[in-house]
């Protein structure tokens, strides 16, 4: 890629706002022209990034991005060089001593980049882009094939990273596999499995502080499991909970247990509806005015008909059974939070 850029040339002051004004992928593809825009970019640039560094790997390729609550914002693309269209002309970048073939994603504007290890590409340009920005990655995307990524992201910072997403929900992961996400993936923000795991799962251990789970297969999840989650959000999209264990989750939420919840839903078959209210009946107020919950993760849910459980605080949840048999609790008032 060519190294000369007039922008350079212009007086700092007013190259100070340009570069503060630039968008994160156009920053990104500038300094990689040269040493001096690398330099120019990392010592002139005063406003934070927008948005929290984003690694991903989904359908055989990686891309880094930043991203805010409501968008992404794409900056690279790594593929193996086996992907590379013979019809495109490409560029090159020089990278710890290597040419790496570039070319732009001409509909986002970021560059896709080409490598024989395609791992190792990913792992350059996150140390390239962590030390042009002096940030850490804060989120991940991973697969049953790059479940890698947890350690990697682990041992090359101390800031926890704040979001764990393990895609492809028709893998089945092994024992190992599922506890290695919920025991050393330290997503405090948000955590969303996808993938199943083995028959059989249980999991023995006290759940991390997480404000938001979600477990697109849950059906391994039990009632003492419930009792020592901490989260603002539990999200279960398949369940064996009973009535039963909802009532005991239920006592313990009145008693002072999971203390932060605002939101949770399980899809629950027992029929067995009464028994979710055993020795509670006296604290139940039917309610039958419509009522939304807006969710801090993006989410709105609407509920028609409920019971109000208040705790001895006066705190009040609504818990409503809904026609396509989810469970689902909400702790008004809805939560305040704060998404970069």
């Amino acid at each position: 890629m060519t190294s000369s850029l007039p922008l350079l040339s212009i007086p700092y002051v007013p190259l100070n706002k340009i570069i503060d004004f630039m968008e994160s992928s156009s920053l990104v593809s500038m300094s990689l022209c040269s040493q001096k825009s690398r330099s120019v970019i990392k010592t002139h640039r005063r406003n934070s990034i927008d948005g929290r560094l984003h690694i991903s790997y989904n359908d055989e390729r990686f891309h880094i991005s930043f991203n805010t609550f409501l968008e992404q914002f794409p900056v690279l693309g790594v593929f193996n060089l086996s992907k590379m269209p013979s019809s495109v002309k490409e560029d090159c970048i020089k990278l710890n001593g290597k040419q790496v073939p570039v070319r732009l994603n001409s509909q986002r504007g970021f560059l896709l980049t080409y490598w024989e290890d395609e791992v190792e590409g990913l792992k350059t340009l996150t140390d390239y882009i962590t030390s042009l920005f002096n940030i850490d990655v804060l989120e991940i995307t991973f697969t049953k094939k790059s479940i890698w990524m947890i350690d990697w992201v682990n041992s090359r910072q101390q800031t926890p990273i704040a979001t764990g997403i393990c895609e492809h929900g028709k893998d089945i992961l092994t024992e190992e596999e599922m506890l290695h996400i919920l025991k050393e993936c330290p997503a405090s923000l948000e955590t969303v499995i996808y993938p199943s795991p083995p028959p059989n799962f249980q999991f023995r251990e006290n759940f991390r502080t997480i404000d938001c789970l979600i477990l697109s297969h849950g059906l391994w999840v039990t009632v003492e499991n419930l009792l020592t989650m901490d989260g603002i959000e539990i999200l279960l999209k398949t369940s064996n909970l009973s009535c039963i264990d909802i009532n005991v989750f239920l006592k313990h939420w009145l008693s002072g247990g999971c203390p932060r919840l605002k939101y949770f839903m399980a899809n629950i078959d027992d029929e067995d509806f009464d028994s979710m209210f055993t020795d509670l009946w006296d604290n139940v107020v039917i309610v039958e005015d419509f009522r939304q919950y807006r969710s801090p993760f993006g989410c709105v849910n609407h509920l028609h008909y409920g019971y109000d459980l208040q705790r001895a605080d006066g705190v009040t949840a609504t818990v409503c059974h809904q026609e396509n048999g989810h469970m689902i609790i909400v702790v008004w008032p809805e939560s305040v939070y704060e998404h970069v």
